[in-house]
């Protein structure tokens, strides 16, 4: 499906249509430091105040490759005897993002649903390449798991969540909760996730450039490294053989961002392999929307829609 330009949300077409800045360094040239220190203070930019009735814990568990640093929300009023959890995985093209860069939507997801929300830092590429963030991923799923009764978790009740690529992350980790003998999810949030590493579709050559996400192969590339094989089920989830038995899922994607066909694809065949999958797409807006809560009312409305699906499912 091709969208026209006039079909873009006017306030991202007049932010979109400013000039670059003429002296930013490109992040295929950045030190990886430097790339996530801007992109960190680029993120807070343009976010909004978060709610503050959401008490947070600091935290780690034990991964493959030493502490994985996470961070919890629980929501405050009125304590459940059990939280329901929503595991969530930051975007950041695989390079970037913390805890941090997404405190602020965690706890709007913490409030609104209401349910816990443990946000992960995984290692990020190109010092640590596939498969390391989804094995970071798998750890802390599986250790929460294990002693959710500790963490006042319903362990019936977990669901995995993330954007972009912590959306592919969450993916992949269905496939292996699901290959590997659990633990059981109860829900899938993908927010235009990756779901095809090796994917040339209409969307990517439509808005690779100059809508935000500009560069997919580098960061794919950094993700990979020169012998990775982004054929794997783990990495495109989108090619593995077999998407049945996999958790109920909402697959949210934008019109103007170069991963909605894949996202689009993959609500398709989970929707074909017998997964009830709920497949919305903001027509006007580009990839990473729901992070510009500072600038667009929709980031907190598709949030807000988020929550209310996860509710529902952890009903």
């Amino acid at each position: 499906m091709n969208t026209r330009p006039d079909e873009l949300h006017p306030k991202l077409r007049t932010i979109l249509a400013a000039p670059e800045n003429p002296n930013a360094t490109p992040v295929e040239v950045q030190d990886p430091d430097e790339a996530r220190q801007e992109w960190k203070a680029d993120i807070l930019a343009v976010d909004a105040p978060a709610p503050q009735a959401v008490g947070v814990t600091e935290t780690s568990f034990t991964g493959p490759a030493g502490p994985i640093a996470a961070r919890l929300y629980v929501p405050e009023g009125s304590r459940a005897e059990a939280w329901p959890l929503l595991i969530y995985y930051h975007g950041g093209g695989y390079i970037r993002g913390d805890l941090d860069t997404h405190d602020s939507l965690c706890r709007v997801l913490a409030h609104e649903t209401p349910c816990a929300v443990l946000s992960v830092d995984y290692r990020l590429a190109p010092e640590h390449r596939f498969p390391a963030a989804v094995d970071d991923a798998l750890a802390v799923l599986r250790a929460v798991a294990d002693d959710a009764a500790r963490l006042g978790i319903d362990a019936r009740r977990i669901a995995v969540g993330g954007d972009s690529a912590g959306g592919n992350i969450a993916a992949a980790v269905t496939l292996a909760a699901r290959d590997e003998g659990g633990p059981e999810l109860r829900y899938q949030l993908l927010i235009y996730p990756v779901t095809d590493l090796t994917s040339d579709t209409e969307s990517k050559r439509l808005f690779s450039k100059g809508y935000l996400l500009n560069s997919m192969p580098f960061y794919i590339a950094s993700y990979l490294g020169p012998d990775g094989d982004g054929t794997h089920p783990l990495a495109s989830p989108l090619l593995a053989p077999d998407l049945t038995r996999l958790p109920p899922a909402l697959v949210l994607t934008a019109g103007f961002d170069p991963l909605r066909d894949e996202g689009d694809a993959y609500a398709a065949r989970l929707a074909e392999a017998g997964v009830p999958v709920e497949h919305v797409r903001h027509g006007d807006m580009i990839h990473g929307f729901v992070s510009l809560r500072g600038l667009l009312d929709e980031a907190d409305e598709a949030l807000t829609d988020c929550a209310r699906r996860l509710a529902k499912a952890f009903a």
